[in-house]
């Protein structure tokens, strides 16, 4: 099944995008674990990325004089709110408990995308895809377990993932709607710099109000614009080019990576129950994967 505003890209452009979505969620890995050194209150963090970002991105419109209609600007409103939001509560969340568990709960988006898949996008939901998002669910589950015993576990960093997980679920389902009105860099552009401004009263009210990072802290904010913004920039692009279904579930890789990467650079354990999740995890998205492939060799074409 397939909806009435379907890109005919060609199977390139469907391969483009997948290499992209892997490449983001790869970059979203990464930027998990840079998160956590950062020396700023969660809020304040959040607010200087997007600063950094508001201007990277404002001065190459502006070099290049491109510019976003009122129509354009409003598509992107909704996404671009759901953005500020979910850097808030997601920062606080890698501050409050363990960074896999954060990357675990945050990458749960599928199952919230499921029905806007069908519904809004007629994107095809078989009895296959849903026990392939069942078995992720359980690797999760498993990788959860494993992290109750860590000492930087917590609740409160898990509930607020989970708040953060609602938010970006949000933030890409109306960035795929609203992609349909306006290029990828001119969608991001827009998106930061209303994610700014969402951002800005929690910074002013919470952890001691804003003052100017120094600059070791400004090493990390850029770091995170370089790594994690630029998987945000290919995942924008990517949406016009593969299902939601696929790029909600190629989010499920990016926890086992960051465990990795978490235990490397954080010294954050990994359990044997995480093992065992995260292959669970890896082995369910590769499944998606193939099912989407398979579907678009059949169709030709990906539904927008």
């Amino acid at each position: 099944m397939t909806s009435g505003s379907e890109l005919r890209g060609g199977g390139d452009w469907h391969t483009a995008g997948l290499l992209a979505v892997g490449t983001a969620v790869a970059c979203w890995a990464g930027g998990n674990v840079l998160a956590r050194p950062a020396d700023l209150e969660a809020a304040q963090l959040a607010f200087w990325r997007l600063v950094l970002s508001t201007l990277i991105y404002s001065a190459v419109m502006a070099s290049r004089k491109r510019r976003v209609s009122w129509p354009q600007l409003r598509a992107c409103l909704p996404s671009a709110v759901m953005l500020g939001l979910w850097y808030v509560a997601f920062y606080e969340a890698i501050k409050s408990t363990t960074v896999t568990n954060v990357a675990m709960i945050v990458s749960l988006v599928p199952v919230v995308l499921i029905w806007p898949a069908m519904r809004r996008f007629g994107e095809p939901v078989s009895l296959k895809l849903l026990a392939l998002v069942a078995a992720a669910l359980a690797g999760t589950a498993l990788v959860l377990f494993g992290s109750a015993s860590v000492p930087t576990w917590s609740r409160r960093g898990d509930a607020l993932a989970v708040v953060a997980m609602l938010f970006f679920a949000g933030q890409m389902a109306f960035a795929k709607e609203a992609r349909r009105r306006i290029g990828a860099f001119e969608f991001q552009a827009v998106a930061w710099g209303v994610a700014l401004v969402v951002t800005t009263p929690p910074a002013l009210l919470t952890g001691g109000g804003l003052s100017f990072p120094d600059a070791e802290a400004w090493l990390w904010v850029a770091s995170l614009v370089a790594v994690p913004g630029s998987g945000h920039l290919l995942m924008t692009w990517a949406h016009k080019h593969v299902r939601i279904t696929v790029s909600s579930m190629a989010l499920l890789g990016a926890p086992p990576l960051t465990m990795v990467l978490a235990a490397i650079f954080l010294d954050e354990p990994i359990r044997a129950a995480q093992v065992i999740g995260g292959v669970i995890v890896i082995a369910a998205v590769a499944g998606v994967v193939r099912r989407d492939l398979q579907i678009t060799a059949r169709h030709g074409r990906v539904s927008a």
